[in-house]
């Protein structure tokens, strides 16, 4: 059974999947930077189903609250998840982003090349287009990196159609 604890701080929330277990559990830390009005999204450790539930329930809650055009999302130190868990990001969680927003929306990716490779290798594309709004993601090694491509992204000259 999975128990969780939620915290939130200012606009950072927390969950910490299974606290009283002895055992790893992964953490989620959602926090909004005002500065450069992007969501980051820290997430650690390795995840069931259940976790990668709720862990995408309380992103879906920040972003509704922020309606952020920019998303950075660090799974460097998060574990791997899934095919069905990431079919499941890709065909649920993304396209509701994009629905929220209703405008176009960047994301940056932090995580090993060996995971990203997977992670959009099923991808058809589908998923990341609602209207004429579009989901763009970016591969990073590196939080850095992935902040410097975030603040290249000037969302009002930005036009796709």
């Amino acid at each position: 059974m999975l128990s969780a604890s939620i915290v939130t701080l200012s606009t950072s929330t927390e969950l910490l999947a299974d606290p009283e277990s002895s055992a790893a559990s992964s953490l989620i830390k959602v926090s909004f930077d005002k500065v450069n009005q992007v969501l980051v999204v820290n997430w650690e450790g390795e995840l069931s189903s259940d976790e990668i539930r709720k862990g995408y329930d309380i992103l879906m809650e920040e972003v509704r609250i922020h309606k952020p055009k920019k998303l950075l999302l660090d799974f460097h130190k998060r574990g791997t998840i899934r095919r069905s868990d990431q079919r499941w990001v890709f065909s649920t969680v993304f396209p509701n982003i994009l629905r929220t927003i209703g405008e176009t929306v960047f994301v940056a990716i932090v995580l090993p090349v060996t995971l990203y490779c997977g992670l959009v290798g099923e991808m058809n594309g589908d998923e990341l287009m609602d209207e004429n709004n579009f989901l763009i993601i970016h591969h990073a090694l590196y939080r850095e990196e992935a902040y410097r491509w975030l603040n290249t992204m000037h969302l009002s000259s930005t036009n796709f159609e």
